[in-house]
């Protein structure tokens, strides 16, 4: 790469990859640190559940995901607040899940104090 591209960018060598089929790119800057990200939680006490409902609009079943917040089996009268998770374009139900690890990442919040118990729906973005 010349050097005058790393200088008219302000910032040193940057390498962009765009890995093939998969619509996914990759940034890497030079002399910046690639940090791995933290590790995943698994047994977290949160379920992702799959629901479904008919929609008149779209004139068919749409799936949902739905995760409750701990303890809400004891308290199902008390009010929470309701986060919907929107992908953006084309993800299913379990997006958020299987890219994110959205369950751990509540346990985290909700651990934290950062999050309040809150019941999250991830709506199907597939139409």
């Amino acid at each position: 790469m010349p050097k005058w591209i790393g200088k008219v960018l302000g910032v040193g060598t940057v390498t962009v990859l765009l890995l093939g089929g998969t619509g996914y790119w990759y940034v890497f800057i030079a002399g910046v640190p690639q940090l791995d990200p933290p590790k995943v939680v698994t047994d977290v006490n949160l379920n992702l559940e799959l629901k479904t409902y008919k929609s008149t609009a779209m004139n068919s079943e749409r799936t949902y995901g739905l995760i409750l917040p701990p303890g809400y089996a004891k308290n199902p009268k008390q009010r929470y607040p309701v986060i919907f998770l929107l992908q953006g374009g084309h993800g299913d139900a379990r997006a958020y899940q299987d890219k994110a690890a959205v369950t751990s990442v509540l346990h985290d919040l909700y651990k934290s104090k950062r999050l309040p118990p809150s019941i999250v729906i991830t709506p199907d973005g597939n139409d």
